[in-house]
């Protein structure tokens, strides 16, 4: 975690200082963001503006985002710190407002949540591959993006004639199923009902919203629903990267804007080293954001370090990450090291090198690397498989345990066991025992951590929110940075700022690298340089 000063910055006091009201933190990343959530929190219960019962909500996206900022709770308000707020993403509010409610808006109350699984394997029984998934996934957003019946969600389906889609929609219904847009969509239904929305904006005090960049106009109408005037956003219009998946920034803070809220603006990175701070600020002029500022410069003596690696070939490259991944890792005990891509394929070389020479790591992608959900595996897998059933029932069996220990409303860890387990049949069906497959999960050292010591493999979007001692980022070549998809000058833009987002989870030291050939579905190919490792060269402290 970022190393905090030991008293708040003046910034964070006065952030802590002001009332129940509409506040507009506006803060790049490294800059204290979260511990001034936090800071916030306890400052507002500990001077009584909220007395229990009632409490504060801190909302976020992923369930590692979730994990961070309840640690930061943890560590500012101590082991209490749940009795007074209640930290949660997006899915798992929607999740308490479905399973409490639900049956107002005529849903069963054991309506099945978003499992990605099923919709990936769905979208392929109805021929929706990469090829052709855009269409089918903006049909979809576009019918569900407000508050609105399943009836006119299917008009709205047949309008646009677009036949999958509809199937898709016809088989949710049918199998009682929900897909991710219609948890959001039918909690703003619930929150639509006076009496629902009363009874939340009773409980909850004060609403604190994370990463409010990567909003849509329906999750930001949840956030108000619940919070009213009382609403705390944060976030920084530079690390916008979500519009793939309908996030309306510009819209988003034009509509907190009119509100009319304080604004606290941070400029002083707490997180990073002078080095890493040089290339952020790179990619900050580009993007015409704030300029950052090293707000304590002695506590990096050796002032970081940025590295180019330029190689001829993935398999080069591979070799040199291998090695400076372990000399990291030998040199620093206890590191936090991010392997960093901006599509996952990118990956699979260098993580044949990692397996090769026996270093281990946690893929983030992978559901089997979960830590929360491995433990979870591990504690039950022998309860599953101490009788005498055959694979498959025993693997229903451990999968039916895991889910029993999770609240019924979240959403992302009940999908997160299912994943990981269909990873596990795949196993199974391939001649391994459930023992064997459950101990080839990849264990963490710690399941309290969002970011535990060790190795990371993970794409720019998962890595938001986090930071970590190292970043290497993989693959300043124009087709991968930015993505060989984006072609309007906003598409651009967005690249870039994945790419800022990318850099500044660094703490001490950054690794860029470039290849001269890479691989594509059509066989190798020769890479141009990303247009943005000129600019980034001339601020490196090391090439090798």
């Amino acid at each position: 975690m970022t190393e905090m000063p030991r008293v708040p910055t003046p910034k964070q006091e006065h952030l802590a200082g002001l009332g129940l009201t509409d506040i507009l933190v506006l803060a790049p990343a490294g800059c204290g963001k979260t511990e001034a959530l936090a800071i916030r929190a306890a400052a507002v219960c500990t001077r009584g503006d909220i007395r229990q019962p009632r409490k504060v909500l801190a909302v976020t996206f992923s369930n590692k985002a979730k994990d961070n900022l309840a640690a930061r709770m943890r560590s500012v308000m101590g082991g209490g710190w749940r009795e007074t707020v209640t930290v949660t993403n997006f899915h798992g509010l929607a999740g308490r407002l479905l399973r409490a409610h639900g049956e107002q808006i005529g849903l069963m109350r054991d309506v099945t949540f978003p499992e990605k699984v099923w919709l990936a394997r769905t979208k392929a029984e109805l021929g929706i591959s990469w090829n052709n998934s855009d269409a089918f996934d903006i049909t979809l957003r576009q019918a569900k993006r407000d508050a609105v019946s399943d009836d006119v969600v299917m008009d709205r389906l047949i309008a646009s004639g677009h036949t999958a889609a509809i199937a898709f929609e016809e088989r949710l219904h049918k199998e009682s199923r929900l897909d991710h847009d219609d948890l959001l969509r039918h909690a703003a239904r619930l929150l639509a009902i006076p009496e629902v929305c009363r009874l939340y904006q009773a409980h909850f005090a004060m609403v604190m919203v994370d990463e409010v960049q990567d909003l849509t106009i329906m999750q930001l109408g949840i956030v108000e629903a619940v919070g009213a005037d009382r609403i705390t956003y944060a976030g920084d219009p530079a690390q916008g990267i979500y519009s793939f998946a309908g996030a309306e920034p510009d819209a988003v803070f034009a509509a907190i804007r009119a509100r009319q809220p304080q604004v606290v603006e941070f400029a002083e990175s707490y997180r990073s080293s002078p080095a890493v701070l040089a290339a952020v600020n790179v990619l900050a002029a580009e993007l015409g954001t704030t300029q950052l500022r090293c707000a304590n410069p002695a506590r990096w003596p050796d002032g970081g370090q940025v590295t180019i690696v330029k190689r001829t070939s993935l398999e080069d490259e591979a070799t040199a990450l291998t090695a400076i991944v372990q000399a990291i890792r030998n040199r620093y005990e206890g590191a936090s090291v991010a392997i960093v891509v901006r599509r996952q394929a990118r990956l699979q070389t260098l993580k044949a090198a990692l397996q090769m020479t026996g270093q281990t790591f946690e893929d983030w992608s992978a559901p089997t690397h979960v830590p929360k959900v491995v433990e979870l595996l591990k504690r039950f897998v022998r309860e599953a498989t101490s009788s005498g059933r055959d694979a498959s029932e025993q693997l229903a069996a451990l999968e039916d345990v895991c889910r029993s220990q999770l609240e019924e409303s979240d959403a992302a860890g009940l999908d997160e066991v299912s994943a990981a387990c269909e990873d596990l049949r795949v196993l199974v069906a391939g001649g391994m025992s459930v023992e064997k497959a459950v101990a080839s999960c990849r264990h963490a050292p710690s399941t309290d951590k969002p970011v535990a010591p060790g190795l990371h493999l993970l794409n720019g979007h998962l890595g938001k929110g986090q930071e970590f001692d190292w970043v290497i980022v993989l693959g300043l070549e124009d087709g991968h940075i930015p993505d060989f998809r984006a072609s309007a000058q906003e598409e651009i833009q967005e690249e870039l700022r994945v790419l800022h987002v990318m850099v500044s989870r660094a703490r001490h030291g950054l690794v860029l690298t470039r290849s001269a050939t890479t691989n594509t579905r059509y066989g190798p190919r020769t890479a141009a340089d990303s247009p943005w490792l000129a600019r980034l060269e001339e601020v490196a402290t090391v090439s090798a």
